[in-house]
């Protein structure tokens, strides 16, 4: 079971892991990193197929470095493909930027995929072909909601495990979950402080003046007013930062 964490601030933000608190995450999430964000209106993605435990992660630079309105970030527990960093999330095509927790039947929908989505598959994992189903469903439908609607309820059909998946195109975090728990909370101007015992870990950022974000993480990381996401739901969220839950299943 992978972890992950999505925000989306009305600005730039920095965000740092505590390392050492990452490092006891890792321990049961060994399997690869990678982090998400936005540089210039372009995606960027960076991840390795090392535990964030290994001396040559490069986290602890990157932790330092990235300043974005959107961030995704996950840690691997691999169920399908082997440990490199090709397989590791988050996974990038044209401007979109996704991660997921859970596990597909990936040769099931990759006998689906057509054109430009079935070429170039960097890895061997069910997540990256999950991600070129939805893009291909999305213009197919001609609409994200109706397009992850008609993607999950065909993926779901053959699932072997969670659909939880963030997803961005730069303008918008969606945050999808079926199978497993995944959580929402708001947060104001000021610093953002998040750490739990339960999960190890530590998520530190300064928020500009007047600034605001969203959290989506698959586990509640305070005691705060997390709010859990429904189940078959999709979140949409935008710059303004207005949350739009829609029951997709």
């Amino acid at each position: 079971m992978c972890r992950l964490l999505g925000l989306i601030a009305s600005g730039p933000v920095d965000l740092e892991f505590s390392l050492e608190r990452f490092r006891r995450l890792a321990r049961e999430h060994p399997d690869g990193w990678g982090m998400g964000w936005y540089e210039g209106g372009e995606a960027r993605v960076f991840k390795q197929g090392i535990s964030a435990l290994d001396p040559e992660s490069k986290l602890p630079q990157l932790s330092r470095s990235v300043k974005s309105s959107i961030i995704l970030c996950h840690v691997r527990r691999a169920s399908c493909g082997r440990v490199r960093g090709e397989n590791s999330h988050p996974f990038r095509f044209d401007n979109w930027i996704f991660a997921h927790n859970g596990t597909v039947d990936r040769e099931q929908l990759r006998r689906k995929l057509r054109g430009r989505y079935a070429e170039g598959l960097e890895g061997e994992t069910d997540s990256e072909v999950y991600f070129r189903w939805l893009l291909q469903c999305l213009e197919g439908e001609g609409g994200v909601e109706e397009g992850i609607g008609v993607a999950v309820e065909e993926a779901r059909r053959s699932a072997k495990g969670a659909l939880n998946f963030l997803l961005s195109d730069g303008e918008h975090l969606y945050a999808f979950r079926l199978g497993e728990s995944l959580h929402r909370l708001r947060r104001g101007p000021g610093e953002l402080s998040c750490s739990s015992p339960e999960t190890g870990a530590l998520l530190r950022g300064k928020l500009l003046r007047g600034e605001r974000a969203v959290l989506v993480c698959s586990e509640r990381l305070t005691e705060e007013g997390w709010e859990e996401v429904g189940e078959g739901s999709l979140l949409r969220i935008g710059g303004d930062l207005r949350v739009r839950e829609v029951r997709l299943l």
